[in-house]
């Protein structure tokens, strides 16, 4: 896992982001780069040692890009290929011909796209903006996947737009058949589908190490995408977007820098399906009338799986998400078959504020969005900031017990959970960190416990505080994760458990790791462990009388993969335990 942290803003440039970055032996594909931010964002890359495939429509464009930037980064491996997106033909004939030529890729680039132009169709019939920007691409990336390394570092960067805002996906009508033409609309359209499209991709994609990003860039000054419009067209788009004379435009090389940041960047390894811009987290904003910021609309993954189902059958082509992989290695083992019987996510937090009062002095402060996210603020993790923001993931794991799993955005060697009882108004805290791995411990990762009251400073809580507790030693069960997985645990003593798998595709393995066991209330248990052969952690609430578990396990399970965050959950099924003499009691 990376250590290199990143602190750019706006005006960084694409130089800046990739300093000190040594790219050599990496080959990049980058549509659209024979002009404005495509052609910068390759030749930065090139300048630090990558390979960079170039697309463009015309050929001859192609090559005079080519010279262009062998001047500028003489020692630079550039190569122009010409692809058309309007055309699907061409996507396919394109891919065809890099399978062929057994290209390697480390990753993909989706800048090509025009913008608010007149109403017109591509040879298939499709709106042009929708079927250039997006089917194309759509097209291209799905069958370009197999040639991507998928070693932890490849990703897939598609490039939207702050006009994303402007338009939805429309699910009925997208190629403007029924409804009147709009061309803002339409390109608003396009752009937030490239949005969904990379959500639903890094789904899909993350367990076999590929990540996505979308990638807004900002108004940029030295492109030709907007030399078509003139005033009467950019009246429209300030009546709908006032605001938009308020941004500042960025130079060729400031645009650039967020699009190499989400491509290569070691500071945004085990992330994906973010929204960038200037080089961080773009932030939520629902407001269409403002120019910056996120709509929730283009990160909800429901949606996301709703536009990539139309883009299949508009291409006509189906690309369903890998199956789990049947190897037999344990670290890819891990991430499949986990979450069969996980209970639903909990919408209960939304828009919400949770406080809670540490017992160890000091308070938290958790605030909900409307999407997958939250801010926070005085977690006690590992020498954490005082305040950030969060992916987040809520499932109520008893009744009135919800499991909150944060992935802070930064620092990210760490993650947190939450258990919070608003029965009892009590709360665990656990954070678990990656630690580089050391011959002198036996496992890479470190796990605090801290307990809190859920509430508003003076709350009373009911009950005892949650505590370690060795109510669970001797207990043997099953855990059954779905129809095909299932492992035996037994629970040794306060410190160590042993597990075997019984079913799936890791059946046979065996193993004893360190664990922890908090109680939260009766019946209700915090189960954390970490494993000694495999750099994953695990954290889970378990609830006796519904015989149900939900967890997380998080790590690199692969040597020299990504970073993981792997949702679960399994059916409890009891067996006969163990009792002890009172002499003999383990400890």
């Amino acid at each position: 896992m990376s250590t290199v942290t990143a602190s750019f803003h706006r005006d960084s440039t694409a130089d800046e982001v990739l300093a000190g970055l040594d790219l050599h032996g990496r080959t990049y594909l980058i549509t659209g780069g024979s002009a404005g931010l495509g052609m910068e964002a390759a030749r930065a890359l090139a300048a630090q040692g990558a390979r960079v495939i170039l697309t463009s429509r015309d050929e001859a464009r192609g090559q005079a890009a080519l010279q262009t930037l062998r001047a500028q980064a003489p020692q630079g491996a550039f190569e122009a290929r010409q692809l058309d997106l309007a055309s699907l033909a061409s996507v396919r004939d394109f891919c065809e011909r890099m399978i062929a030529d057994g290209v390697a890729l480390d990753g993909i680039l989706g800048n090509a796209g025009i913008m608010a132009t007149d109403e017109a169709r591509t040879e298939c019939g499709f709106e042009r903006q929708f079927g250039s920007n997006h089917l194309g691409h759509f097209l291209l990336v799905n069958r370009l996947l197999r040639l991507l390394r998928r070693g932890g570092q490849a990703r897939v960067v598609m490039m939207s737009s702050g006009a994303h805002r402007l338009a939805d996906v429309d699910l009925v009508d997208p190629n403007f058949l029924q409804r009147p033409y709009d061309r803002w609309e339409a390109y608003g359209q396009s752009k937030s589908a490239n949005a969904l499209f990379a959500v639903a991709l890094d789904h899909r994609w993350r367990d076999r190490g590929v990540r996505a990003f979308v990638v807004a860039p900002g108004i940029i000054t030295g492109t030709n995408l907007h030399t078509h419009l003139d005033d009467s067209h950019f009246a429209v788009l300030l009546a709908r977007q006032p605001a938009i004379t308020e941004l500042k435009h960025k130079t060729l090389q400031a645009g650039a820098a967020t699009m190499v940041y989400a491509l290569v960047h070691p500071s945004l390894q085990g992330r994906g399906g973010e929204f960038l811009e200037d080089c961080t987290q773009a932030p939520l904003n629902d407001d269409p009338v403002l120019p910056n910021g996120v709509m929730p609309r283009v990160l909800d993954p429901v949606k996301a799986e709703a536009v990539w189902a139309l883009s299949e059958r508009l291409v006509g082509e189906r690309f369903p998400a890998p199956e789990p992989r049947e190897n037999g290695a344990a670290g890819a083992a891990i991430v499949s078959g986990l979450d069969g019987n996980r209970l639903p996510a909990s919408s209960f937090w939304r828009g919400r504020t949770l406080q809670l009062q540490l017992d160890e002095g000091g308070s938290a402060e958790l605030q909900f969005d409307d999407a997958l996210g939250c801010r926070w603020r005085g977690l006690p993790g590992f020498a954490l900031p005082e305040q950030g923001q969060a992916r987040v993931d809520v499932v109520e794991a008893a009744p009135e017990v919800f499991f909150i799993d944060l992935l802070p955005h930064a620092p990210q060697d760490q993650t947190l959970l939450v258990a919070a009882d608003l029965r009892t108004r009590r709360a665990l805290i656990v954070a678990t960190r990656m630690n580089p791995r050391t011959p002198a411990a036996a496992s890479c990762f470190e796990q605090r416990f801290l307990t809190a009251v859920v509430g508003a400073p003076g709350t009373r809580p009911e009950g005892e505080a949650p505590a370690p507790t060795a109510e669970l030693t001797g207990q043997r069960a099953l855990y059954v994760y779905d129809d095909k997985t299932a492992y035996e645990h037994v629970y040794l003593n306060a410190n160590w458990y042993t597990y075997q798998s019984i079913s799936g595709v890791r059946r046979g393995d065996a193993g004893c790791d360190e664990a922890s066991f908090w109680k939260l209330r009766e019946g209700v248990y915090v189960v954390t462990w970490r494993e000694l052969l495999i750099d994953i952690a695990a954290v889970f609430v378990y609830d006796m009388a519904a015989r149900q578990t939900t967890g997380k396990a998080w790590g690199t399970p692969q040597p020299g993969g990504p970073l993981l965050n792997i949702p679960a959950g399994a059916k409890i099924v009891p067996l006969q335990g163990a009792s002890y003499p009172p002499e003999l009691a383990p400890v």
